[in-house]
Parts: structure tokens; sequence; C-alpha cells
């Protein structure tokens, strides 16, 4: 087994990558996802940079993260340590951009994009602004190949001890909110009091706006919140996680008030079957269909195939869903060690609910190694 990079290998790799694609440099924009305020999670990776608006260039020889005076105390702090020098901008793209590609080496070079990382409406800009530059000195603007997403893949230990500490956080912030939980409370004080227990253990809050959804809705995998109270006896989902330092958590817990509900005791223990399977049978260099296979073959044995509706999991990091890799039945990827990803097989049951559990896994010695650890046995039932 490799070990995973350390940070300061970066952008070695990245620089390695490079060479691969048949490119000068790399070009990492900066789009702002303001639902969960995490900003361009490949141009963080690189750079270590947290702010909303930045630019970075790799070359062979330079790495140049480019910053308005809003954020260069900040870039200074969060990027120098990486390797970047810290380029200051001012007024439209147009007039600091050819200055920027100079100070990373690539003026006149072949420059890669970083496609999920730039807008069509951004790429314009950016095309005009390489235009009026002089002829000599502009890059040849390319796509390139997603070289920072694979790179993200896999995780090294700094990394997963962030996604385990996210993680723990989520877990405490759930037991604390349950313990007290009565029918009639509705979804969105359910997530209003999630929140709340989430960021009283240090995180800096949701890392996606939670799914709570009880009775008939938990049939959809991804309802949205509603003010619809909870009544004894329905099946919950909960689907909820915590950011830490820009690393997310993402987990699923289903489970009913008072009495058991009808069904219940079937389904949940039909999906915690198949869960176990896939987390026992998972390992390196399979493909994410055949992962999926795992748990869906266990669904469809007790009839109820067609009522697993999505994939079985996906990577998970800096973003929510941090593909590579993807585990479902159309998967391309290959799993390998250093991965971190969830298994979350489900059973939706329209007009009755459903049963969704999701665990964090990452690959170790070509085997998963569970890095959630609250308990997904039956649940007894919240007692109101």
């Amino acid at each position: 087994m490799t070990a995973p990079a350390l940070p300061a290998q970066r952008l070695d790799r990245v620089r390695a990558a490079l060479g691969e694609a048949g490119l000068d440099g790399l070009y990492v924009a900066s789009p702002v996802d303001d639902v969960n305020h995490r900003h361009s999670a490949n141009r963080r990776y690189l750079t270590g940079f947290s702010g909303s608006t930045g630019y970075a260039a790799v070359s062979p020889t330079q790495a140049v993260l480019a910053v308005d005076a809003r954020y260069t105390a900040q870039a200074r702090r969060e990027a120098e340590p990486r390797g970047f020098a810290v380029f200051d901008t001012k007024g439209p793209q147009a007039d600091w951009f050819p200055g920027f590609v100079a100070a990373a080496g690539l003026s006149g070079k072949r420059l890669g994009l970083s496609r999920s990382d730039l807008s069509y409406g951004d790429f314009l800009t950016l095309r005009e602004a390489v235009e009026r530059m002089p002829e000599a000195d502009r890059p040849d603007l390319v796509p390139a190949p997603p070289l920072i997403e694979r790179l993200r893949s896999r995780k090294d230990a700094g990394e997963i001890a962030l996604l385990e500490q996210a993680i723990a956080i989520a877990e405490r912030a759930f037991l604390d909110v349950t313990a007290t939980l009565e029918p009639g409370v509705t979804a969105r004080e359910f997530a209003a009091a999630l929140d709340a227990a989430v960021k009283k253990h240090g995180a800096r809050g949701f890392s996606f706006e939670p799914i709570v959804a009880g009775g008939e809705r938990g049939a959809m995998p991804h309802a949205d919140l509603s003010d619809r109270p909870f009544a004894p006896g329905e099946p919950i989902i909960v689907d909820w996680g915590a950011e830490l330092s820009g690393y997310c958590s993402d987990l699923t817990r289903t489970f009913h008030l008072g009495p058991e509900p009808e069904r219940f005791r079937e389904v949940y223990e039909i999906v915690r079957e198949a869960q176990q399977a896939a987390i026992k049978g998972v390992e390196s260099g399979m493909g994410g269909a055949d992962a999926h296979a795992l748990a869906a073959s266990v669904i469809e044995r007790h009839g109820y195939g067609e009522f697993f509706t999505h994939g079985l999991g996906h990577g998970i990091g800096l973003d929510v869903h941090d593909y590579p890799p993807y585990l479902g039945p159309s998967s391309e990827d290959t799993l390998e060690d250093g991965m971190v990803f969830t298994i979350e097989p489900g059973i939706y049951l329209p007009g009755w609910g459903g049963v969704r559990i999701e665990d964090i896994v990452t690959l170790e010695g070509g085997r998963a190694r569970q890095l959630s650890h609250l308990d997904s046995t039956l649940p007894a039932g919240v007692q109101p």
C-alpha cells in the first residue's frame, strides 16, 4: 500500500499530473457555494485558502494565488505555508491577469482549466482577458482532466482525522437531540435543535441542509424540511452531518417514537443486513458498481429491490459528495486504499415511509474500516 500524500506533497503530485496530461499549468478559479458557505474545495485542497474569492495557478516551477485586498492577509496565512506566492489583484480581471500569468511562468503556455471550478460566464471573462494580452504572452486555454478531484479521492492521515472529528460531533449532537424528542415536534424544529447541538459540540454548523422526514415523507430519499409534526409509531429518517475545518460528515439513522410500528422491524433489519454485507464485502480494486451490488442483492433477495432507488454511497471530504468515488449501478470508478465514502442502502415505500442507514468507511489494507460509531442495531424507539 502506498501511503497517502501529506499536504506538503500536494503541489508535487499536481505537477506530476500536469506532465501526464500534457499541460504546462493548471488554473483553479473560485465558485462560491452560498448555501453551505464552502468555497472551491479544489482550490482549498490545493492552496489551503478558505476565502470566497481567489484564483490559483500552478506550473512546474511556480505556484501563485491571486486575491484582492480583502483576502491578502488571510491568503498569506493560509496559502504561503503550502508553497503559494500571493498575488494582489485590483480592478477587472483583464487588468491583472497578464501579470498573474507571468508570475506563474505561464505566458504563452498551455494552461489547463479546472472545469468544475469555472462557470461559462467566468470562462468568457477569462477568455476576454486573454484576448487583450499581447499575442506572444497569451496562454492557450484548454480544459483539464479532473486532476485535483483524483488526488482528493485518496485522503491523507490528517484529512481522515478531521473527518473522524466531524463524524463524532454529528453523532454526539444526534444523541443529545433524540434524548428528549417527543411526538408533536416538527421536522423543522428537530433540525433547528440538531443544528444548535452540532455547533455546541464544536462544528461550524451543518455540512448540508439536513433531511428530516417522518411517516410517509420518509419515502422521499431527499425530502425537504417541513412543519409536519412527528406522530407516535411512525418511522423517522434523519440525514445530517457536521462541518469542521472544511471537512464534512454525512450520516443517516432511522428510528421511531414509542411503540414499534408495523413493518418497521422487517424493513429495518433488511436494510441493516444489506449495509453490513457491503461494509464487510467492499474491498480495494472493486468497482463502484460491484460495491453497490453487495447491498442491492440483499434487498432484492428480500423482495424490495425496486424500492432501493439510489446508489449505495459516495466519497466524502471537503465536499459532502466528494467524487470520485461513486458507488452505484452506473459507476465506472475503482475503489482504492485511502478513499473515504458512505455506505447508505435504503428502502422507500410510498404511503408508508422509508428506512436508510448511512455510515462512513475508509479503505485500509484493502478492506473497509468504519469511521462512524453511532449504534445502528435495531432501535428500540425513542420513548415519549
